[in-house]
């Protein structure tokens, strides 16, 4: 049975590896050779697991050593991958090489241990050899660990950054990234576990849960990797505004470079109040900090400014206030009677039924539903 589930994992790990290398819709073809790279090793991983499970390799071989170098690949591997999905226009760095030197460390001991290689082996060599292997997997474990929480920093600073120049986060959100990470981390606690406490040898059990939890994950790493929609490339320009705006956002108050005097600040905060009025470019769900600026024949990075300053707001939370009080006029107009609450949610800009909700309540303390109903009651 628990060789069953190895098989199937192994199996439907590879069929979505050849899914992602594929990449049928034409998406973002770098981040998807990263991410198929890593769902590759994640095969050769389980393949060796089952390698050994099965009675013609109950021996541990030269086979398994070479396929076991996967296991120091995976982790920077998948932590590069994410850096891709949050940066798609990324270029490799010299400093990335070094991610991979433990994994050519231990392929030139590989190399070197054949060289050395003699017939005789006596039980203390066994010893030492487990030893390695315990040693072995409990830096793997924490490697993994590592590299996981490198990949949840990286994810929370792009989506946090994704406020400063997008209205709709929603179809760029990464938060099914985020739990792969969260998968990974489970595995990798899984792993630890059945290394101090050997529950995969003296507990079939575990050893089918265990199973069944990879399946579960690569299902779900399945589902959501070609599901996945384009991200929108943003050209030398826009990268370079977004750069400056996020430094001088990470700078404290009293360092932050002066753009504008005050009385330039408040004249332009009125175009910009005037703009909305007149042309309401937040009925636009598309609307971006660059699409904005360009309407007011201004810099990104100036518009950020006089957003942050003028209105201490971010870019997304200026935008979609407008979109609310738009809503709540349309909500309150019996000409609009026809339109659905969602109707009227992507009337004014918004693309997700979930991100209106929680922006209207927050803006208004009730529901969408609950504001149709007081002020059907208060008529």
């Amino acid at each position: 049975m628990d060789q069953l589930i190895s098989f199937f994992v192994a199996g439907t790990t590879l069929l979505l590896a050849f899914l992602i290398f594929a990449n049928i819709n034409q998406v973002d073809k770098k981040v998807n050779r990263w991410f198929g790279t890593f769902i590759l090793c994640v095969f050769i991983i389980q393949l060796n697991d089952l390698l050994e499970k099965t009675e013609f390799l109950k021996i541990r071989t030269i086979t398994n050593d070479f396929l076991g170098l996967t296991d120091f690949i995976v982790a920077p591997v998948f932590y590069l991958s994410v850096a891709y999905f949050v940066q798609p226009n990324r270029k490799w760095r010299f400093t990335d090489n070094l991610h991979f030197v433990p994994a050519f460390l231990m392929l030139f001991l590989l190399l070197l241990s054949l060289l050395l290689d003699t017939k005789e082996t006596t039980i203390a060599d066994k010893e030492n050899a487990q030893i390695f292997i315990t040693g072995f997997n409990f830096i793997f474990c924490f490697q993994v660990i590592a590299y996981c929480i490198m990949a949840y920093r990286e994810i929370n600073i792009y989506q946090k950054n994704l406020f400063t120049y997008s209205s709709n986060v929603d179809s760029t959100n990464l938060k099914w990234l985020k739990q792969v990470v969260i998968c990974a981390l489970v595995i990798a606690a899984l792993w630890l576990i059945d290394n101090i406490f050997k529950f995969a040898k003296t507990n079939i059990y575990f050893d089918n849960f265990a199973a069944l939890v990879y399946l579960t994950g690569i299902f779900y790493i399945a589902y959501y990797s070609l599901k996945q929609k384009e991200f929108h490339s943003l050209n030398n320009q826009e990268k370079a505004a977004i750069e400056s705006i996020i430094i001088d956002n990470s700078c404290f108050e009293a360092n932050q470079k002066k753009l504008l005097s005050d009385h330039d600040l408040q004249e332009m905060k009125s175009n910009l109040i005037q703009l909305m009025k007149d042309k309401r470019p937040f009925l636009n769900p598309e609307l971006s900090l660059f699409k904005l600026a360009s309407q007011l024949n201004i810099s990104s990075h100036l518009l950020s400014y006089i957003i942050n300053k003028g209105c201490n707001e971010n870019f997304y939370q200026f935008i979609n206030r407008y979109r609310i009080e738009e809503a709540k006029k349309m909500i309150q107009d019996p000409n609009m009677e026809h339109l659905s609450l969602m109707g009227i949610a992507f009337e004014v800009g918004f693309n997700s039924k979930t991100v209106f909700n929680t922006t209207f309540k927050k803006s208004t303390n009730q529901t969408p539903s609950e504001f149709k109903k007081a002020i059907i009651a208060s008529i």
